[in-house]
Order: C-alpha cells, then structure tokens, then sequence
C-alpha cells in the first residue's frame, strides 16, 4: 500500500504558508564580530553569524586594520604573506571539553529475541553487563584557509579527539578517539564579485544543507561526522543560492592520519535555496524562504560495519534468532535512495516557521523504497516581554514498514540527520515514527538561554522496529533496537529535557544539559528501562 498521500498534503502546506528560521546549533558560540555577511546561504547553523564550517567564516575586511574589534584573536584572522596583502593567511582553533553521563545505555534493550513458535510470544534476551556511562571526551582543532590572489584558495583542518571514562566503548569509534584526523582538506577554485560569489572545492569537506535534519556535519562527537571526499560545486547570489556535489563518506580511524575514503558509501545530489520578495500581510512584515532539494545516496551491505544496510521490519525476517549487534535475522542488501525535498521557512512579525517535507524511491532487497518524512517547527517570541520567551513546538513524521506482498519497503532513510533535535542523547532515529513536542525557551540576560522541551513519539508501523539514533543513521552500523520489531505497543515513550547554553565570552560558550527518556509499551516489552542522560561542555574557540 502506497503512502504518499501524507507527504503530500504537508509538502503543500509548507509551501502555502512558508516557514522559519534555521535551526541553530546550541554548541556554537555567537560570533558578534564580523559584520553581516551578503552571502549567508548554507553555512549555518550558528547565531550571528558563527558557521558549522569554520572555512565559511569571511575575515577580508581586516585588511583595513581599523575594522579590528579583538586585539588577541583578529591578528590570527588576517596575516598578510605579500606587500599587497593578496596572498593571506587565517587562523582558527577549538578547545572542547565535554562530560557525558547516561543511566540504563541504549534503554538496556534485549540484544537479541527469538520470534515465538506454536502461538507463544517471543523470547527476549535480557541485557547484561554495563548498563550505563560516564564518558570523558576532549576535541582539539587547528585549522587554516590560505587565499592566494582572488581565485584560489587551500583550506585545512586538523583534529585530535579523546574519549575516556566508565564504560568508554571497545572499540571506540574513531570520531571519537583519533590522534590526528584530516576533518577537512580541500582546495577551492572561486571567482567572487559584489553580487556573485561561484565557486568548485575538491577535497576533503565537512558540510551542511538547509535546517540540518537530512544532512548535517555533527558536531557533538569529537570529530564532526560525517565527512566527505569528493567535489562540490556552488553558486550564491545572496538572496539565491545552488550547490551540486558527489561524495564519499570517510571512515575515521584511530591514528595518524589513518582516516580513508569509502567508496561504498556515496552522497550525491542538488540544493537550492531561494529568498523570496518581503511583503507585509495583515500589516505584519513577513519573509519566506524557499528550498528544494535532492539527495541520491547508496551504502552497499555492512560497508560501514556490522549492520550496514540492515532494516528490522517484520517483513524482512528470515525466520531466525534477530542478534542486534550483527543485524543477523534480517535480509541485507545494497541501499539505495533517491530523496525528494521541500523546504519553506521565514517569519510572520513574532512568528517563525521552519517546515519540510521530502519524498524516497529507491531500491532495497528486490524491493521499491515508498517513504516519506515531514517535519514541521512553529513558534512564537515575546519580544517585548522579559526573558523574551519563545513558545513553539515541533511535529514530525517518518514512515516505516514494508511489505513483500506490495514489493515495498517504507522505512524512511533519514542518511545523517540531527537525531538530537528529537532526543538529547541520540535515542532514536528519526524513522518509523512520528512526535509532538512543544518547548519553551527564555534569555534572561542577553548571553544565556534555557530550554526546555517535552516530547511525545510513537511508532508508524508496529510492524517495524525502533531505530536506534547512533549509530544506524546513513547506513554506518547495526540497529541496538532491533528486537522491538516482536514487540507490540505504539508507544516510544516522552522526552523531558533542559538546555542551558551560556557565552561567558565571545570564544567561551558553557552548555549543560540534562535529560530523561521514559519509554512506552514498544521499548518496555523488550525490556527497556528509563535513560536518564547528563551532560555539560566547554567550548574555547577562536
């Protein structure tokens, strides 16, 4: 059975009614700096004007040495390698500190069931061992951009990340643990203007599109993941931009520089954006944007590890004991997914939206990949009150199921979203389920802002697992929840958390947090417990 008619209907919504601004990231410091920039497309999603990707950041303008706001850090920004000042250097560095602590890990769900026989119901494997965490994790970053005259520039990023602690991992993935990481190499070929900026990178790139729930550069692991070999292609208008690239994905690796390319994972696609004219609407200034875009993506069986390519739907059962932490019970197959998107986002006076929607096809074990996604954010800011409160909430959905009968396969493949814009400590996956979640957020003083938001999650299909959120998302490892596809229950359960983000300086940002998931009847049946999840992080960075 077909399921496009949902999609449908909220992709016209979107389009109807715009939508909101980027979702920030609360891990980035504000840059207050440099002035606003003309070309701001794709390079977010920090507060003004601080970029995910630190080779966005524009620090030209220092050539006038009057322009200069920070005696310790603008001489970093701008050091001239020739009398013209043509050939330039820039500098720029991170320092992270971060403490996670996580009560009853992965919910301490059975890591294997057995399907019942005879009109019994099925076994489950109780967890043992460590069932919790406490995780000490140091990032180290040192990059620099090279400009060599008007049209070519070198761009590098090396990182050092270390993870220690109870219950650390073995192995421990190597965006977590890596003596020296290449995070980003590339060089650039670019021809710039006041009104145009077009430009061609090959290399090594960290990147971001849109409001990074499709793809997005992590970068709460000490190494952003993922990143990518390949070429990118761009051209910015400023109230219009497109980008066309193929990638493929790194593996990172503990070592010196051990970090490879795979081949067997590979990102394609097309992303444009486009501002559309202000207007006013019942006397209100109002603003829309406009993106559309598409992903192609392919992972061929286990190219990432145990449990690549793996979906734990009923359908896909071979009739044997499901083991989670090798995928074994499911069919396997090569993945692949062409993504459909819409996107509209801006604001109406206090008012802001940010609405998506995208459509897969593709191919998945002799069967037609039929998924869908929508994600809606709405929400309202007292400017005039104090503590400027913003009450908002966000829907989502993702489909899941398939069906042998129908040739069809409908969970979604979200590659690499932000799984924690739905659960702080990467619970669940944003697939076979759908969520309400309103939140409120207040800035009592100009550098701090609290949050807090309550979620509600079900499960599409009752017919399909829970996704675990890290690592199954894009392919890159086995589903932890796999044994919930034999257990009955709609219910995922509800989300409490506070967010405390506090910019001590403009290079020093505080950020604690603090969480608990209650699970329902699908997780509790294969028995999971509350997660209770903590964590607090320092940010130096220049």
């Amino acid at each position: 059975m077909r399921r496009t008619f949902p999609a449908a209907a909220l992709l016209a919504i979107a389009a109807i009614t715009g939508s909101a601004l980027a979702q920030e990231s609360p891990e980035l410091p504000a840059n207050t700096g440099q002035p606003a920039p003309f070309f701001y497309k794709g390079k977010g999603p920090g507060r003004d004007n601080s970029y995910v990707e630190r080779y966005e950041e524009d620090w030209s303008y220092l050539r006038d040495p009057a322009l200069s706001t920070d005696p310790w850090f603008d001489p970093l920004k701008y050091i001239p390698l020739d009398p013209s000042g043509d050939i330039y250097l820039t500098l720029n560095g991170e320092i992270r500190f971060r403490y996670d602590n996580t009560d009853h890990k992965n919910f301490a769900i059975a890591p294997s069931a057995t399907p019942g026989v005879g009109g019994k119901g099925p076994s489950f494997t109780p967890a043992t061992g460590v069932s919790s965490n406490q995780l000490y994790k140091q990032r180290y970053e040192l990059g620099a951009d090279l400009h060599v005259g008007d049209y070519v520039r070198f761009y590098g990023e090396l990182y050092h990340g270390q993870q220690t602690g109870h219950d650390a991992g073995d192995p421990i993935p190597g965006n977590l643990r890596d003596e020296l990481g290449l995070v980003n190499g590339f060089g650039e070929i670019h021809d710039n203007t006041a009104a145009t900026e077009t430009g061609f990178r090959a290399g090594r790139q960290e990147i971001f599109f849109g409001n990074d729930l499709q793809v997005r550069a992590n970068v709460s692991t000490n190494l952003p993941s993922p990143v990518f070999d390949g070429f990118r292609a761009y051209r910015d208008w400023g109230f219009a931009r497109i980008d066309a690239f193929v990638y493929n994905v790194v593996d990172f690796e503990n070592g010196i520089l051990d970090d490879k390319d795979n081949a067997h994972t590979n990102l394609w696609g097309v992303y444009t954006s486009y501002d559309l004219p202000k207007y006013a609407l019942a006397g209100v200034d109002a603003k829309t944007s406009v993106d559309l875009f598409y992903f192609g993506w392919r992972s061929s069986p286990f190219a990432n590890g145990k449990g690549s390519a793996i979906y734990d739907d009923a359908a896909l059962m071979t009739g044997a004991k499901i083991v989670a932490a090798t995928g074994a019970g499911f069919i396997t197959s090569q993945d692949h997914r062409d993504t459909f998107g819409l996107r509209g986002y801006g604001g109406l006076g206090d008012i802001d939206y940010d609405w998506q929607g995208a459509y897969q096809t593709g191919s998945y074990a002799g069967l037609s990949v039929d998924a869908f996604a929508v994600n809606t954010d709405t929400g309202y800011t007292f400017h005039d009150l104090p503590w400027k409160p913003r009450i908002g909430a966000h829907a989502d959905i993702a489909s899941g199921g398939a069906s042998k009968a129908d040739g069809t396969i409908s969970t979604y493949q979200p590659m690499y979203p932000n799984s924690q814009y739905y659960a702080p400590n990467n619970e669940f996956s944003p697939t076979n389920f759908y969520d309400f979640a309103p939140r409120i957020s207040v800035k009592p003083i100009p550098t701090v802002t609290a949050e807090y938001y309550y979620s509600f999650l079900w499960r599409y299909s009752e017919a399909d697992a829970i996704y675990t959120g890290a690592p199954w998302p894009g392919g890159n490892g086995q589903n932890n929840y796999a044994a919930t596809v034999l257990a009955p229950g709609r219910t995922i359960g509800r989300q409490s958390d506070l967010r405390i983000t506090w910019e001590i300086t403009p290079h020093l940002l505080m950020l604690d947090e603090f969480g608990v998931f209650d699970p329902g009847s699908a997780i509790r049946t294969a028995g999971g417990h509350t997660t209770v999840y903590l964590d607090a992080n320092l940010t130096f960075k220049f």
